[in-house]
């Protein structure tokens, strides 16, 4: 715990929370910063990683990627000089709203100001017309393009070679708001706790209310101390909540005064952040900011690095032609398939501990006892396997019917997805395993939208901390999704009218030139196949997830992704 005298009246004792704010390094970041310990001591550039791992056939040469290098390299040059501001934490007389006789008649009367509603005091607040209109010292990049042409890996090499005296974070961008909305919460139930607390009994004029104190400086405060370097993967804004925030941190973290220099990723143009959203007038000055404080690239490279690898075929399980799904053949078929994998993801996650313990032991003599007892557990742990396992989510116990901890866990769809789940609860799960069964993924239409959301969001969460699963399905994932109408009734695995292959083909070149025009086809490169399935979803941002997720299980299905065991 440390403790922060905001005032003579007020004491708040604030747990630092680095957490918070720290990325979970999955085995992808953590391969490629073990990959560069050697050079994690000189002023390496990205342009000479890039270099040095393209030699070693760690990475394929690719002259769009190198053209933006380029620019990550003029930003490594402006970083080796950089002196960060001092930042101050906020005390809670900055935080907590002014209440004056003015503010008081002038509410009475119905007057405001808009430079006065936030009730921000002058030593926090940031001259915003001069943020949006001039450049900072050092700007950021923002770096967006389609699915699979290399921006992850392209952040993660400028990561590694920031200069060691600036403190730097890589976190994806989901996980970062989740972790933010966390904070926020709990810096207001301590701020309301302790209010009450100096205040006697907690009533009356002085107790304070939950929302008396605005916590975006203090958070901005947390961000710009740990992390003069922020990196964002996946920028995407979709939540009215997660703008109107955003807004008001990114004034603050890309002002002069916190002098946070940003690094984000997107499929997204910024102009086309939060598009169609409710209040997006509203967002736009953050647009604008991003412009402004930011290198804008587009990374138009045409190879898709997630399909170059050969498919495992048999991670997805789904009953060939003329099987039926509840035939005891297929049955047997699901059975070992669930059975085989259970047992390899389980294996392997183990091996991997038991190798780390084996290489700590090596490290110290001393320690060598103490490794070889944490490897025979690793090996126990692998033999047990668990029913009705609780997994704590804010507070909230999460079920897993059948698991393997931390190794491998395993949902029926139904399990997985027809509860009200909610992103946090995906992402604790992603978290806390590194590997996953779902059997019984029946067939999926417009009718059950909301369990498609969910599986969506899960599979991002899944993909986003590296986790490797499994599944059982009624078809292959490009097929799954169908007409409400052919979907056999009360049994969700069977349809009630086969395709033919030639009345495909004809309504395929029928939507043929409609799609030509689509977004998804246009601006992100993904299949026409996969866009006219995405029309299931009517809002933008959902038929773009729609669009990845299938994009994305085609990653998750290649060796290279299955052989990589990510670290718990």
């Amino acid at each position: 715990m440390r403790s922060i005298r905001y005032s003579s009246l007020v004491k708040i004792k604030i747990p630092y929370q680095k957490s918070y704010f720290h990325t979970t390094t999955t085995k992808r970041v953590q391969n490629s910063i073990n990959s560069n310990d050697n050079n994690s001591f000189k002023n390496i550039t990205p342009l000479e990683l890039y270099n040095q791992r393209v030699s070693e056939n760690k990475l394929r040469d690719d002259p769009y990627q190198r053209k933006i290098i380029t620019s990550l390299s003029k930003l490594h040059e402006k970083l080796t000089s950089y002196i960060p501001p001092k930042v101050i934490t906020p005390s809670i007389s900055d935080l907590t709203p002014k209440i004056t006789i003015a503010k008081i008649f002038s509410s009475f009367l119905g007057k405001s100001s808009a430079k006065n509603n936030n009730n921000t005091p002058s030593s926090l607040l940031v001259d915003e017309q001069t943020l949006l209109t001039v450049s900072n010292e050092v700007r950021g990049i923002y770096l967006y393009g389609d699915v699979g042409c290399g921006k992850t890996m392209l952040m993660d090499l400028f990561y590694d070679t920031i200069p060691k005296n600036l403190p730097k974070k890589r976190l994806h961008f989901h996980q970062f708001m989740q972790n933010l909305h966390k904070r926020s919460h709990q810096l207001k139930i301590q701020y309301k706790s302790k209010n009450n607390n100096n205040n006697g009994s907690g009533s009356g004029s002085g107790s304070g209310s939950h929302n008396d104190i605005d916590v975006i400086p203090l958070l901005a405060s947390e961000i710009a101390q740990t992390s003069t370097i922020l990196c964002f993967d996946e920028f995407q804004v979709t939540d009215v909540a997660d703008a109107m925030l955003l807004r008001r941190l990114m004034m603050l973290l890309l002002s002069p005064k916190f002098g946070v220099i940003l690094f984000a990723t997107s499929n997204r143009a910024p102009d086309d952040l939060y598009l169609n959203g409710i209040q997006r007038v509203s967002f736009i000055p953050c647009i604008k900011l991003i412009k402004r404080q930011c290198h804008i690239i587009y990374l138009n490279s045409p190879t898709d690095y997630r399909k170059i690898p050969k498919p495992i075929s048999s991670v997805y399980y789904f009953p060939k032609p003329g099987l039926k799904w509840d035939s005891k053949i297929n049955k047997n078929n699901c059975l070992k398939h669930i059975e085989s994998w259970y047992e390899y993801f389980n294996a392997s996650a183990s091996a991997s501990a038991s190798a780390s313990a084996s290489a700590s032991a090596s490290a110290s003599a001393s320690a060598s006892a103490s490794a070889s007892a944490s490897a025979s557990a690793s090996s126990d742990k692998q033999n047990i396997k668990l029913k009705n396992y609780k997994v704590e989510v804010w507070g909230r116990q999460l079920n897993v019917p059948i698991c393997s901890p931390p190794y491998v866990a395993q949902f029926t769809f139904h399990e997985l997805c027809g509860t009200p789940m909610a992103a946090g609860d995906y992402l604790a799960l992603a978290q806390s395993f590194q590997s996953f069964i779902i059997t019984d993924i029946p067939y999926l239409s417009i009718d059950v939208r909301d369990q498609v959301r969910r599986f969506i969001t899960f599979l991002d969460a899944i993909y986003d901390n590296h986790g490797r699963i499994a599944v059982t399905s009624a078809n292959s994932f490009k097929d799954l999704f169908v007409e409400p109408e052919i979907i056999e009734k009360n049994n969700y695995y069977e349809l009630h009218q086969k395709n033919d292959p030639k009345k495909n083909d004809m309504d395929a070149c029928d939507e043929d030139e409609e799609e030509e025009d689509d977004e998804l086809v246009i601006k992100h490169g993904f299949d026409k196949s996969i866009a006219r399935k995405a029309k299931m979803f009517v809002n933008d941002e959902e038929r773009f997830a729609f669009a990845r997720a299938l994009s994305r299980l085609s990653q998750m299905s290649t060796t290279e992704w299955i052989d990589q065991v990510r670290d718990i």
